[in-house]
């Protein structure tokens, strides 16, 4: 996937795309896994690739973000909605408790935007995805959106942290970066997405899963009796 370069206007900057990656990896594997996953694996393509010993103190610090992408759409995705919403509202919360933040105080309106569709519609996907693909592909794309924000909204602070980057340089995208993380966010929704209705309708359409499940346990236990079972009790002759 392409990376998105220039922005903010500022020369050699760029948006990497790996952030879906984050997003995706937390929704397959979960927050735990998921984000140990994106982390190590920006990590050993940084290393292989031979730039790490040539990054900046940011770009070192790229793979947090990344992991915490991961975290968020996990917890979203498994239901752990209270635990991802505190750690979006933090975020909010730390940028504002920053004087660029008070100053560039319109920042995090998509944040804020975001963050309210997904407790105003929290209660409805938790019910609807179970009947409604559309709810499915929202709930999706919410989770995959709120982990990429995270990520933005992290790497934000972190970056005005390092290099003091003045208030009027992030007010200038406060209509861009919405653009650019919808964006990233879409990809890993849509695949994910493709994966659970494939195989929910392989599930459905198959009128012979009970008899399937109950073939294999049958299966495991006629092994378990012949290998296991008989060996014990010619062992004890």
């Amino acid at each position: 996937m392409p990376d998105f370069m220039n922005v903010a206007g500022i020369e050699s900057t760029r948006i990497s795309s790996i952030v879906s990656f984050g997003a995706l990896n937390g929704m397959l594997f979960g927050p735990f896994w998921g984000s140990i996953v994106s982390a190590t694996g920006f990590f050993l393509y940084e290393i292989t690739s031979g730039k790490y010993m040539s990054m900046n103190a940011f770009s070192l610090a790229s793979p947090l973000f990344i992991a915490l992408s991961s975290i968020v759409a996990g917890l979203v995705v498994n239901r752990e909605h209270k635990a991802a919403k505190t750690i979006f509202i933090s975020l909010i919360v730390l940028w504002y408790m920053l004087d660029v933040g008070r100053e560039a105080y319109s920042y995090p309106w998509y944040h804020l935007l975001v963050l309210g569709i997904f407790i105003y519609f929290e209660r409805s996907i938790l019910v609807k995805t179970v009947t409604s693909k559309i709810y499915i592909f929202a709930s999706l794309f919410i989770a995959s959106l709120m982990g990429v924000l995270s990520d933005h909204m992290a790497g934000s602070i972190t970056y005005y942290l390092l290099y003091d980057l003045p208030a009027d340089m992030y007010s200038s995208v406060v209509f861009v970066y919405p653009i650019e993380r919808t964006i990233l966010a879409f990809f890993p929704a849509f695949l994910v997405y493709v994966l659970v209705v494939i195989f929910k309708d392989i599930l459905i359409s198959s009128d012979t899963i009970e008899q399937d499940i109950e073939e294999k346990r049958s299966k495991e236990l006629d092994t378990y009796l012949h290998e296991d079972v008989l060996k014990i009790m010619n062992e004890n002759k």
